[in-house]
């Protein structure tokens, strides 16, 4: 049996502290998009204007991609999500996300979650940055330290 989007979105790390209510109207601002495996979802350098929620299936994140400098930064899997920083800026993409498998992904336009966005799904936002923002600041320092 499927699972309903604000079922997902609930199961997600980013939004499982977001009430019921909330997650219903957040439900209606999701798009599902479908990639077959292989396919580029966003690529480095390119603006940005949506988060991916990954319903299933898997991606992998590679910075300067088809070149010999490129680099596997990681894999997500069903529940984890990218994109939080275009959503959230509208900045150019930092890598290249593509499909491991036939994946299905919760999409969120940035023009809607600007319209739209409550007080509580903004919070589960900034808490979500500042947590990835602090791993990499604690990255950052334990490179410096070797």
């Amino acid at each position: 049996m499927p699972v309903s989007i604000e079922d997902m979105l609930a199961n997600t790390s980013l939004f499982s502290h977001v009430d019921r209510e909330e997650l219903h109207h957040l439900a209606g601002w999701v798009q599902i998009q479908d990639f077959k495996a292989g396919h580029v979802i966003d690529r480095e350098g390119e603006l940005g204007t949506t988060l991916h929620i990954i319903r299933t299936g898997s991606v992998d994140v590679l910075q300067h991609y088809g070149t010999d400098e490129q680099q596997h930064l990681a894999t997500f899997g069903e529940g984890d999500f990218f994109g939080e920083m275009a959503l959230l800026l509208g900045r150019p993409r930092s890598a290249t996300v593509i499909a491991k498998e036939d994946t299905e992904c919760l999409t969120i336009l940035r023009n809607t979650f600007e319209e739209d966005a409550t007080v509580p799904v903004l919070w589960a936002m900034l808490q979500h940055v500042a947590e990835r923002l602090a791993h990499a600041d604690e990255t950052i320092g334990e490179m410096h330290a070797h």
